[in-house]
């Protein structure tokens, strides 16, 4: 060995087995194609000299100069040299490197001549801190040893094929069988010609000559001393990040480009020669290249055809292929998953079809379905050790609850979808339930088999293999065929599954004591004929394992005719019962690899290279890390000080972190937070999450908090901030060392804000100073209706609870008032925010405020002519009404039906109330207890529907299945492209059913949809009047208010409008489910959900406009019997009966407000009809109910006096306020005049309830009425009165149900819009920033 500087020369001796035992690849240097050493395979000869390191380029060998060599010819020059001869490598260091031999003595005494690389300048430095810091060093061998997995061991020889050296996994090199991946290219000898195989039928003797298997790929793990076919993976993995060099894209391009234009039956060679020119070509620019939507269906059937192991590959050729490459989502993944789903399952007759998701690009940014299979049933872990559900899943089920998803906890949850895009971090996905088709397994025999509870799904879609094709590698390309009968057999009785098998002994009467009886093998015959009965009596599609074994002889037989051969795996063909009955279990067969091809890969949740690092501890338990810890010496330790001190300069520039909280219920808040995100993004780090998504434990690490939330009925958080608000008051109030709530804790939300606040304001005082939050800055905007008492109260909470847990309040809280101006007064506000936290941080100085203003005008899915577009869906089916609302708000929407409507009122009266009475069909997710709500989905009225087609532009069908596509900037090599994405606002639908059943066509138009239909009005002056209200203020509050105009009736008022869809279908509000009081008792009423609905009709204008429909009350006045009604159940945890049901309750509900009232004392009719478990009697029911004349709209009348007879009802008292010769009385009056002393020793002395159900102005009365007597009868002064029911309120005494439709709408309405406009902040007043 020579020393010269930065190149040392090394001997040694290329060996039979593992060649020189290196891995090469090639790098572009200075025009030319350098080899460079990528691996040194432990124990091989360049190994065993210590000289050879990563990161050395090859000059010569044996003297001659390879450097000025192409890559191919190099290696060749390589590989030409033979076994066992010594060779003379001349190396050159890596570059910025010092690379020279240097004589040590060891501790052992000994000389030994050992090589140096160290850094040659401050660019070799920091290059070797960088991958210090990686893990990576250049004396680390990158081949570690494997695990004893089935892989390849490191002692195989190189492959040659074609003249082109094989890349490897990992260094490694097999013969025969297939390696899933490849790395770089390995040295070694060429390979031995194959000949013929000779396969014999043992039963019929017949012979045959397997010619295929020589055009088989060189990649084994078998060696001539062993066999690892039998393995379950036999081959190693693809390495996370890796990517297949350009060279052998190109090699298995050809062969694959040349295979299908020889498919084709034709000799057009000009065709195929310019369309390898064109592969080619990609390749060189981007090292993939874009297979056709024909050669992609060829490559799909071939690897179908190709599989060893899949004994039903008969029907190869009728494989149905989806394209999803062009799928840029984990929710279009999700789509197109879904719609494989329905196209396959097909009513049970299941079909054969693929769906391909984008290729492999750069081994970074791959589409990953996580699930083995697109259906499979969770494992839960119990205490005892034992497992729920199928314990093969159990790792998986842990992943996707780590990443949020809960399940129901029974023993056939499906799991969800978790799909990772462009390399992504995942998502999950429930799986809709009405495409999920399950057989409950009966026997045709046993009847108690049923009693089992088992079932299984039917369709069989492996999900989680790799589509190898023309070099091409598809990491996302799921597939799906139908059952054989033993492969679910197997999953019902294998032990690691379900392991029913001795269960079902025990109950066949077998003698499972002893193995010699033969018991599984009765039980497992018994199960597989209980599948094959059940699936064949639900009309699923499934295939018995003799008629499966005929099918493949068959395709073995015209597979040896038609080219000569059959890739089969023995060990899988062979059924796992009954094998020496089946023709295959006799026929002998080659086990060989050919591309096209699937190939297994690892669980994505232990290689997926994770953009943001998880924190969840099953999640890091799995995750892969590309960087092993390392130890490190003190000079590498004061390098990467020094480093970090840079880097730590740099990040103090860095934009503050903002983390932007929203609660919603029907969108609003949401809107509001994403427009302060745009505005904010401007000069900080900002983020938008939902108050139900967030960790709360790292708020006390946040920056700067904003809050966007609204208030829910009567002071309460919306369902997706309830938690969030607890949360807070948990830190706010913590448990006692008892774990119990210390005294003076409150556990309402809303009452922060309320009769507390004095209290809270003292011990503000004392907190100030310090807090869990003492870091944080914060601000709030809260959105509310001044029509409730509780205006904006949540937000107030939430901004009160910030501040007692230390947090600074950087600008003051901001209200939105639904009723006048919540729009303006919300620019206002985060503009003043906006300023307010620029000038806290001192940041945003070089802020263009212009632009930052409009960004709160516009956004990515804004308006603009152009930007968006309506195209068909090709052969797309419309979603199912219930998928797409269920993907639209977020939340599982389930089917009742219509078992019958009553009118309520007498025929003369001029209102209408109706009892809508619903069937669940026992759907779990309509589970409910009296106090609840079912929320109802409507749809609007078909005249106005047709209104608005009318007038939209020509050339849309409207029944069509359309979905929407926006303009976007995307970044790409050549800069920013604007390319048309999917705009998943909507599922797909005809625009029809979207203004039907999606969109919001009677509410107002917004300030914002005035202004963009103003763009599309021809008349100048309807322009200039559309333009003028879309300026929001009082202008438009007082239009809104007096018109009220639906859609339809704004496009007749300004009939020069000529509107696209596209602007409707991407702008229009959401169309909100509407909550009705549940007014049945589930025990009285098994199966079935009641709602009494007041039917909403008014004029506006005065009385003069045009009549309005109330969307729901309309619709569900209308339906018809067994119609379909969309809903979901939402608790009403503050309004359920007492636990203790000796505790007397007072229940007021005039008009529909009796509707919750109803569950009650349906309960107590139930309870006494069944005896009471308590030892003491139930306590009194007092029912004050209300309405205008006994004999026009008494609602219940019969019923109440029935509930009074069974002794569920104890006094009933009714107001009559429009009674012919009697004097006005309401509820209040009934509580104040007729029964003061029964509320006061309910309230006061007795521990009652009160329950109060109706509109706000009633509740608001009846509150004070009951204060009224306290101080009256009580004794109690008017501020303790109030404390006092306030006090019931937070211990959950006093209930309240309010909503918002009143016998006087307008006027309420009116009065609260006309204090709301004093509150009105101009969006013009403040515009600097």
């Amino acid at each position: 060995m020579e020393d010269q500087p930065n190149i040392i020369v090394v001997e040694l001796v290329k060996r039979e087995v593992d060649g020189l035992g290196v891995s090469a690849k090639r790098r572009a240097a200075a025009g030319q194609s350098a080899v460079v050493i990528e691996e040194v395979i432990r124990g091989g000869p360049a190994d065993q000299t210590g000289m050879v390191q990563p990161g050395d380029t090859i000059v010569a060998v044996n003297g001659q100069d390879i450097e000025s060599l192409s890559y191919q010819e190099a290696t060749q020059v390589i590989r030409d040299i033979e076994p066992g001869k010594p060779l003379e490598l001349v190396l050159r260091g890596p570059k910025w490197f010092h690379t020279y031999l240097e004589t040590v003595r060891l501790s052992t005494g000994q000389i030994k001549t050992v090589r140096v690389t160290r850094p040659s300048g401050p660019i070799g430095a920091l290059t070797l801190l960088i991958q210090r810091m990686r893990g990576n060093t250049f004396d680390k061998r990158a081949i570690r040893k494997l695990e004893n997995r089935g892989d390849l061991p490191l002692s195989n020889r190189g492959v040659v094929n074609g003249g082109v050296i094989k890349s490897i996994p990992n260094g490694t090199v097999a013969n025969g069988c297939p390696v899933t991946g490849h790395r770089a290219a390995t040295v070694g000898p060429a390979n031995t010609r194959r000949r013929p195989a000779r396969l014999k039928n043992w039963l019929s003797e017949r012979r045959i000559h397997d010619t295929l298997h020589t055009k088989a790929n060189d990649l084994n793990p078998c060696s001539d001393g062993r066999c690892l076919g039998p393995l379950m993976r036999p081959r190693p993995y693809t390495a996370p990040g890796y990517f297949r060099p350009k060279e052998e894209v190109l090699e298995q391009a050809k062969k694959f480009i040349f295979e299908y234009y020889a498919s084709l039956k034709r000799s057009d060679v000009a065709d195929r020669d310019r369309r390898w020119r064109d592969v080619q070509v990609q390749v060189e620019e981007k090292g993939v290249y874009h297979l056709t939507y024909e050669e992609l269906v060829y490559g799909a059937k071939m690897s179908w055809r190709n599989a060893p192991r899949c004994i039903g590959r008969i029907q190869w050729s009728k494989l149905q292929l989806f394209d999803a490459r062009d799928v840029t989502t984990a929710r279009g993944m999700f789509e197109a998953i879904c719609r494989h789903i329905k196209w396959c399952t097909n009513g049970g007759n299941i079909r054969s079809a693929i769906t391909v998701f984008p290729p492999r690009t750069d081994g970074r940014h791959d589409y990953k379905v996580w699930n083995g299979q697109f259906m499979k049933y969770a494992a839960y872990q119990l205490p005892d050790g034992s497992i729920l559900g199928d314990p093969i899943n159990l790792d998986f089920t842990e992943v996707c609850q780590a990443l949020g998803w809960k399940g129901a906890g029974t023993r056939f949850d499906i799991l969800p979808l978790v799909l990772s895009c462009n390399g992504d971090d995942p998502e999950w996905f429930d799986i809709p339930k009405d495409i999920v088709m399950e057989v409950n397994i009966t026997h045709p025999k046993y009847d108690w088999f049923e009693e089992l509870g088992i079932k299984w799904y039917c369709l069989p879609a492996v999900s989680n293999m790799l589509f190898d094709c023309g070099g091409l590698e598809f990491t996302a390309a799921p597939f799906s065929g139908w059952y054989m009968g033993t492969e679910v057999g197997r999953d019902l009785c294998d032990v690691n599954r379900l392991n029913i098998t001795e269960e079902v002994g025990k109950r066949m009467g077998l003698d499972i004591a002893r193995n010699s009886s033969l018991w599984k093998d009765a039980v497992l015959v018994e199960v597989n004929i209980a599948v094959l009965h059940s699936f064949q009596r639900s009309n699923a599609t499934i295939m018995d394992h003799h008629t499966a074994s005929e099918s493949f002889m068959k395709h073995l037989e015209n597979e040896q005719r038609l080219r000569g051969g059959c890739p089969s795996d023995w060990v899988w063909i062979v059924p796992p019962m009954s094998a020496s009955l089946t023709e295959v279990f006799h026929q002998e067969m080659a086990n060989y690899h050919v591309r096209p091809s699937f190939e297994y890969q690892e669980d994505a949740w232990l290689v997926h290279l994770w953009r943001k690092k998880p924190k969840h501890p099953t999640l890091l338990q799995f995750a892969y890390d590309e960087n092993p810890k390392r130890k490190y010496r003190l000079k590498e330790v004061a390098l990467a000080v020094k480093f970090a001190a840079v880097l730590m300069k740099k990040a103090l520039h860095k934009r503050v972190k903002t983390t932007i909280l929203y609660a919603t219920e029907t969108g609003k808040s949401e809107s509001f937070a994403t427009s302060t995100l745009g505005i904010f993004k401007h000069a900080f780090d900002a983020k938008i999450m939902c108050m139900d998504e967030y960790d709360i434990t790292n708020l006390e690490k946040e920056e700067l908090v904003i809050v966007v939330t609204s208030t829910f009925g009567n002071g309460d958080p919306p369902d997706n901030g309830e938690a969030f608000g607890q949360a807070l008051l948990h830190m706010r109030h913590p448990p006692g060392n008892d774990g119990k709530k210390k005294s003076g804790s409150v556990r309402r939300v809303s009452s922060i804000s309320k009769a507390s606040y004095r209290r809270q304001q003292k011990l503000l005082r004392q907190l100030r100073d310090g807090g869990a939050l003492g870091k944080v800055r914060y601000c709030v905007f809260a959105l509310g209706s001044r029509a409730y008492p509780h205006f904006c109260a949540f937000g107030h909470a939430i901004d009160t609870l910030f501040e007692e847990l230390g947090a600074e309040r950087i600008h003051p809280v901001g209200e939105g008032d639904e009723l006048c101006g919540q729009e303006e007064s919300f620019r206002a506000w985060v503009k003043g925010a906006f300023k307010s936290a620029c000038e806290r941080y001192d940041v945003g100085h070089d802020v263009n405020m212009e632009e930052a203003n409009a960004s709160l005008l516009g956004s990515d899915f804004s308006w603009a002519p152009g930007k968006f577009r309506i195209v068909q869906t090709k052969g797309l089916p419309e979603t199912d009404i219930l998928e797409g609302l269920s993907k639209l708000h977020r939340r599982t929407v389930v089917s009742s039906t219509v078992i019958s409507r009553t009118q309520l009122q007498a025929p003369e009266s001029s209102r209408q109330t109706c009892l809508v009475q619903l069937e669940t069909h026992g759907a779990h997710e309509l589970k409910y207890v009296p106090g609840d709500h079912v929320a109802v989905f409507p749809a609007n009225e078909d005249r106005l529907v047709q209104a608005i087609l009318d007038r939209l532009e020509k050339g849309t069908n409207p029944d069509a299945v359309i979905q929407i596509e926006a303009l976007q900037e995307k970044k790409s090599p050549a800069g920013l492209v604007k390319t048309w994405t999917p705009h998943d606002r909507l599922p797909p639908c005809s625009l029809r059913t979207a203004l039907s059943r999606y969109l919001d066509v009677t509410t107002p138009p917004s300030p914002q949809l005035l202004l963009y239909l103003a763009m599309h009005a021809t008349s100048n002056r309807e322009r200039a009047e559309l333009q003028a209200l879309g300026k929001g203020g009082l202008k438009y509050e007082d239009w809104k208010f007096e018109v009220a105009p639906t859609l339809p009736e704004l496009l007749q008022d300004y009939p020069s409008l000529q509107v696209p869809p596209a602007l409707l279908l991407s702008q229009l509000p959401v169309l909100q489910q509407r909550y009705y009081s549940i007014s049945s008792s589930p025990h009285m009423y098994p199966g079935q959900i009641h709602a009494t609905v007041a039917v909403v009709k008014y004029r506006t204008r005065g009385g003069k406009g045009p009549e309005h429909n109330g969307v729901c009350s309309n619709w569900l006045n209308n339906v018809k019997t067994n119609e379909s009604v969309p809903c979901f159940i939402r608790t009403a945890k503050n309004f359920h009966l007492p636990e203790d049901p000796s505790l007397p309750v007072l229940m007021v509900g005039p008009g529909t407000g009796i509707a919750p009232l109803r569950s009650f004392w349906q309960q107590r009719q139930v309870d006494i009809k069944a005896g009471s478990n308590s030892r003491r009697p139930p306590g009194d029911m007092t029912l004050v109910f209300g309405c205008r004349q006994s004999r026009v709209d008494h609602i219940y009348k019969e019923e109440t006096a029935q509930a009074r007879r069974d002794g569920a009802l104890t006094d009933i008292y009714t107001a009559l306020s429009r009674e012919p010769g009697t004097n006005k009385t309401y509820v209040q009056d009934i509580l104040r005049e007729r029964i003061p002393r029964k509320v006061l020793d309910l309230v006061l002395r007795e521990g009652g309830h009160v329950y109060v159900c109706g509109d706000v102005t009633m509740a608001t009365d009846v509150c004070e009425t009951v204060q009224r007597i306290l101080v009256k009868h009580g004794g109690m002064s008017a501020a303790r009165a109030e404390d006092f029911i306030n006090n019931m309120k937070d211990n959950n005494r006093y209930h309240e149900d309010i909503f918002g439709v009143t016998l006087k709408t307008h006027e309420v309405e009116d009065a609260a819009r006309k204090r709301g406009q004093s509150f009105i902040t101009s969006d013009d007043e403040d515009t600097s920033l």
